[in-house]
């Protein structure tokens, strides 16, 4: 015999539906600022003399 009938759990299940909404548009948006954060080019090429400064450590 069920302790909680079903008119109460489908309560709880339609307040907690809202949260896990929330909860997956706010991964969506750091998942985006994550993505627009990456270059589309990669630093490899070789860099020209005198074209940039190298810290030195001092």
């Amino acid at each position: 015999m069920q302790s909680n009938p079903m008119k109460q759990q489908n309560t709880v299940a339609a307040s907690l539906r809202p949260v896990a909404f929330v909860y997956v548009a706010i991964n969506l948006a750091v998942v985006a600022l994550l993505i627009s954060t990456v270059s589309p080019t990669l630093a490899t090429a070789p860099v020209k003399a005198g074209s940039q400064e190298m810290a030195s450590l001092r």
